[in-house]
């Protein structure tokens, strides 16, 4: 039988072939991953609709592949059934973009342990496998690619073993690697070129005295932990963007190049960038002006987790208006962020460190010690002026400076 490449996805009409899971002679079995597809907006496993053997791998990896093209020749045992929806997992979305492909996660059961469970990267055979030895995926030492469960790991779990680790390579002096550009890699480099050769960059650099907003996510975050929720200061900068953003909105744009239209959204879906073994990727908060505080901060730790577990869908790449890139946990200044294209402008929060500085008490100067940090945001000057960035900086800079008001703005 022929298997040929299936439907990845509306709009969607070929990928890179990123990985075989299979090889020539192996028996597979009804939805076992067959390969790995990199898409504009996903990595997808695409898991085998029947059982039978591998005659021919006619694909190579690397290759591009079309939608309905030859991918497999095999001997079908017991026939095929209709090639499934593919399963879809993190992907490259603009500037920053990376993930991978969750399979279904098992049914949920009673125990705390299936739910952890079910958050485990395997495929549905080896779920089949684990839940009917009694096995629990979370406490089996991976050995498949990104962290993935493999039949062979159940084997040895069972018989008290542990995975195998890769030997760690060495290289001599003058010695040099050569690692091919391809996969997420490759994605972002072709995200990164487009944007750049596209979009006309300029960035703005602004700072502000983030002490109430310190005072205020310290008074808050007391509170969200009793409802077991992690409080970061994003949920705030991302309201802030939404109350600056209604005041500029042709900041919260797109351009559509086939009309040479400009398309002002009204509607506050914001990009987060999300560090991963893999790189960064940046899925999508939706609908942020509807949102309190306490339901960002929910929403964003279930994303990022998502994002470092490999299980972002499609969906999740949808729908950006602007994006916020935040590089404070890790340190510097300011950056000069690259627009996540067909956006219009890219914010970067930056870290917040005490400094001493000047300020005005009733009409005096006076030294002290003060949260400080700087905001960059990099606009496309063919859309926006330098005027335009400024005015929206000191808007947005006004609510982090004085973040009570962003409870006037939802009132």
């Amino acid at each position: 039988m022929e298997f040929r490449l299936p439907e990845l996805g509306e709009g969607v009409n070929e990928g890179e072939l990123i990985k075989w899971r299979v090889k020539e002679g192996d028996n597979v079995k009804d939805d076992q991953p067959l390969c790995e597809i990199m898409t504009d907006k996903a990595t997808i496993e695409i898991p085998s609709p029947f059982s039978g053997v591998i005659k021919q791998l006619v694909a190579k990896e690397g290759e591009i592949v079309k939608v309905h093209q030859l991918m497999v020749v095999a001997e079908s045992v017991g026939g095929a059934k209709a090639a499934p929806a593919a399963t879809a997992h993190a992907a490259p979305a603009a500037p920053a973009v990376a993930t991978k492909a969750a399979p279904a996660a098992a049914p949920a059961q009673a125990s705390s342990s299936a739910a952890v469970s079910a958050d485990v990267l395997a495929s549905p055979a080896t779920r089949r496998a684990a839940r009917e030895k009694g096995i629990d995926l979370s406490q089996v030492s991976a050995s498949g690619p990104h962290g993935r469960v493999l039949m062979e790991d159940l084997d040895r779990a069972l018989s008290g073993g542990s995975a195998p680790r890769a030997a760690a390579r060495t290289f001599a002096a003058g010695e040099v690697e050569r690692t091919p550009i391809r996969g997420m890699r490759k994605k972002i480099s072709e995200k990164m070129r487009e944007s750049k050769d596209k979009a006309a960059h300029f960035t703005y650099v602004e700072e502000a005295d983030a002490t109430e907003l310190v005072r205020l996510r310290t008074q808050a975050k007391a509170i969200a932990e009793k409802k077991g929720i992690k409080l970061t200061y994003l949920p705030f900068i991302l309201k802030a963007m939404v109350a600056a953003l209604k005041q500029h909105p042709r900041i919260n744009s797109t351009i559509d190049e086939a009309t040479n239209e400009i398309v002002t959204h009204h509607t506050y879906n914001i990009s987060l960038s999300v560090q991963t073994e893999d790189g960064l990727t940046v899925p999508v908060v939706k609908h942020v002006e509807q949102k309190t505080i306490f339901e960002l901060a929910k929403e964003i730790a279930d994303i990022v987790d998502r994002a470092r577990k490999k299980k972002l869908t499609m969906d999740d790449f949808k729908g950006s208006t602007i994006t916020l890139t935040n590089a404070g946990s890790i340190g510097g200044l300011f950056a000069t962020p690259i627009i996540n294209y067909p956006e219009v402008a890219i914010l970067g929060f930056n870290k917040i460190a005490r400094k001493p500085v000047v300020i005005n008490v009733n009409g005096k100067e006076k030294l002290a010690i003060r949260d400080w940090t700087y905001f960059s945001i990099s606009m496309d000057h063919r859309i926006l002026d330098g005027a335009e960035a400024a005015e929206f900086m000191k808007t947005f800079i006004s609510y982090i400076e004085n973040p009570a008001l962003l409870v006037l703005e939802s009132l």
